[in-house]
């Protein structure tokens, strides 16, 4: 993370990930009441790549226990398509490149609404139950986003991007990050751990205003 004098949160996720999803609104409730006083980054985590790139029926026992937990902790829900046919099919490839280069592009046309956007490409998997590994997917995000939708498909599948999301990848690795949802906070030199796994807006909101000296 660069030093810089404002104070920043980082925010570091993987659109595969389950806890992820069910942590979107919790970041999203920090964006909207920290948002003036933070910059916020969101990071693509590469959870799902290389040889963990498989089915989703080689990973349907653990999918199917772990969104349970997430539901009952966080209060989400995933969406039935996704539950009934494409959990229940198995066939649907998951990796996390797609939907990274997809962030990675997203932050080069709208940066402060990437949170945002993060949680929607998760909602695009475990609620709506779209493919994240086809174009069509981004075509159609990409419009709800009053974006281009062939324009946007271009960048994310341009070798920039491409490099881009790599780099982003190594350089997450690089930090140590135990897994995702992970959110820091920093400003100047220093960092604090706000949260490694999921955790409510109360307890972040109320850490955040320790660090901060900021009361309500």
């Amino acid at each position: 993370m660069d030093s810089s004098e404002r104070p920043a949160l980082h925010y570091f996720q993987d659109t595969l990930c389950g806890w992820c999803y069910g942590f979107g609104p919790v970041i999203q409730r920090l964006h909207e009441v920290w948002g003036d006083a933070l910059e916020f980054h969101v990071y693509a985590g590469g959870m799902v790549v290389g040889e963990r790139v498989g089915t989703l029926a080689q990973k349907a026992a653990y999918i199917e226990t772990g969104y349970k937990q997430v539901e009952e902790l966080t209060g989400i829900r995933f969406g039935d398509v996704f539950v009934n046919d494409v959990l229940a099919k198995g066939e649907m490839i998951l990796e996390s490149t797609t939907p990274a280069r997809a962030l990675v592009a997203y932050r080069q046309h709208k940066l402060d609404e990437a949170v945002n956007f993060s949680h929607r490409l998760q909602q695009a998997l475990y609620r709506d139950g779209l493919n994240l590994s086809d174009d069509d997917t981004y075509r159609r995000l990409a419009i709800e986003e009053d974006l281009d939708p062939e324009k946007f498909v271009a960048f994310m599948n341009s070798t920039e991007v491409r490099n881009a999301v790599e780099e982003e990848f190594e350089y997450v690795a690089s930090l140590g990050i135990g897994g995702f949802p992970t959110v820091l906070y920093s400003v100047d030199d220093e960092a604090h751990l706000l949260s490694q796994g999921y955790t409510s807006f109360d307890d972040i909101d109320t850490m955040l205003r320790v660090i901060t000296k900021t009361k309500k």
